[in-house]
């Protein structure tokens, strides 16, 4: 083995050199876990809540005071219903909260049509939420920070490296 090795210095470099690179990104992976505690409150997150598109017949999810208040505006069913999570960093746990749409709404005949002058607002009970109290703040008492997908870099590699990357200009 080792006169082989010996013989081909190029195939043990092109075996070894790319094993000792995926051993180096293992152990530099796990340095945060050693160093930073985890999280350690719930995350309360909707998806789908696309609220610009059709503002007269939608979910609306907001924070008052420290209880979660849904209610829906408008009457008739809409385009996009929008799905809660509430995430446990405990378990690792994400589960769906149940948003009820108010009875008798109308169907949504998928056109346009003119927006009531004053919509109607009602109300929407979602037991799981009746108990729950919840910081709007992104930001948690453990440190851990909230931050949607927007935030992201959506660029590529050549913008990054020579135009400079808006993620570092946006401040919260």
């Amino acid at each position: 083995m080792k006169k082989f090795i010996r013989d081909n210095p190029t195939i043990a470099f092109g075996l070894g050199l790319p094993l000792l690179l995926v051993a180096v990104f293992l152990a530099i992976s796990g340095i945060p876990a050693l160093l930073v505690a985890p999280p350690q409150y719930e995350v309360l997150y909707a998806t789908h809540y696309n609220f610009h598109n059709n503002a007269h017949n939608a979910i609306q999810i907001a924070v008052v005071g420290d209880r979660v208040q849904v209610s829906y505006v408008g009457n008739t069913q809409p385009y996009q219903t929008p799905r809660l999570w509430r995430f446990n960093p405990k378990t690792g746990a994400v589960r769906e909260i149940a948003l009820p749409l108010p009875a008798g709404l109308a169907p949504n005949s998928g056109h346009p049509v003119e927006a009531e002058k004053t919509p109607s607002v009602t109300p929407i009970d979602v037991p799981d939420l009746a108990e729950l109290e919840v910081d709007s703040s992104s930001l948690a008492p453990d440190g851990y920070t909230f931050r949607s997908g927007a935030d992201s870099y959506r660029g590529n590699v050549f913008d990054g490296l020579f135009f400079g990357s808006s993620r570092y200009r946006v401040q919260a």
